[in-house]
């Protein structure tokens, strides 16, 4: 009888003892598979950055673009030409900054959100100056004083706007 006792000590004890392997073999698989996981993660979001970086380098490019293309004498400059009508100058102008605005219009994914509201406000401040120049001088017939007018207006958010696309993209980095 002592002799079974042994044999069901020697059973139980080899039998808690494979349990106890069989735990820790499902816990070291556990722990592999995590890793696994966190790897493929990691990998997913190297692969991502490799990606997308350029897309948002593109993006701050070509609002930077944008912003130095409607500057308004640069604007002007590309628009303007002699004995042109007030209306279709004014037209136009207004014209090319909203094409040239919803040209871009996509780029605001890769953008933070404070570079597009800085790059809508300055969109808006021309298009208010423009209209704005174009009222307070509406008795005038010579397109070329309006011209001039617009030249010489100072555009505070769009500079702006270009300083926080430059903050940005050295943050990007």
């Amino acid at each position: 009888m002592n002799n079974w006792i042994i044999v069901i000590a020697l059973m139980s004890a080899g039998l808690l003892l494979m349990v106890a392997t069989l735990i820790l073999l499902l816990r070291l698989m556990k722990m592999k598979d995590a890793e696994l996981r966190n790897s493929s993660k990691l990998e997913l979001k190297v692969q991502a950055t490799k990606i997308i970086l350029p897309l948002r380098i593109q993006a701050y490019e070509r609002f930077l673009l944008y912003l130095e293309r409607v500057q308004l004498p640069q604007l002007v400059k590309r628009i303007y030409t002699p004995g042109m009508e007030k209306g279709a100058f004014h037209l136009l102008l207004l014209q090319n900054v909203r094409e040239e605005f919803e040209h871009n219009l996509a780029q605001q994914m890769y953008v933070a959100g404070t570079t597009w509201s800085a790059v809508m406000n300055a969109k808006e401040e021309l298009v208010n100056q423009i209209n704005t120049t174009f009222e307070q001088l509406k008795d005038e017939e010579d397109v070329s004083i309006i011209a001039q007018s617009l030249v010489a207006l100072p555009n505070p958010l769009v500079d702006q706007a270009v300083a926080v696309l430059k903050r940005d993209f050295g943050r990007l980095l």
